[in-house]
């Protein structure tokens, strides 16, 4: 198993990046927003910590939420976006095989296909 040294999302991005070889100037927008979002979440323990002191100084409630559970999320879409993260794995595995006959599973497909049984008469 590979190992990893503990890092920022920020520089993590980085390295992502200079590996990837498939992105273009059209990726420039999307990359921007990345390191935007990443460098914001990197300092957000640090914003909530300011925000604490300010409000135990003045005895009010903190300016910004203890956490923040939508940067996260949205740093994963761009980063999927980007196709900077290998594929989910697939969610639902195939079934059993069939064991009906090639007539019954010919037929069964003609049903699929039958929606109204027109009248006779």
């Amino acid at each position: 198993m590979a190992e990893f040294e503990r890092e920022s999302l920020s520089e993590g991005l980085e390295r992502a990046l200079a590996a990837a070889t498939h992105l273009t100037d059209r990726d420039a927008a999307a990359i921007a927003a990345a390191r935007a979002l990443a460098h914001r979440i990197d300092v957000w323990d640090v914003i909530v910590q300011w925000a604490m002191e300010d409000a135990a100084d003045t005895g009010s409630r903190p300016k910004v939420p203890a956490n923040d559970n939508t940067s996260l999320p949205t740093y994963l879409k761009y980063l999927d976006a980007l196709q900077l993260v290998p594929p989910a794995a697939e969610k639902a595995k195939p079934g059993p095989a069939s064991s009906a006959s090639p007539s019954q599973q010919a037929l069964t497909e003609m049903r699929r296909g039958l929606s109204v049984v027109p009248e006779v008469g």
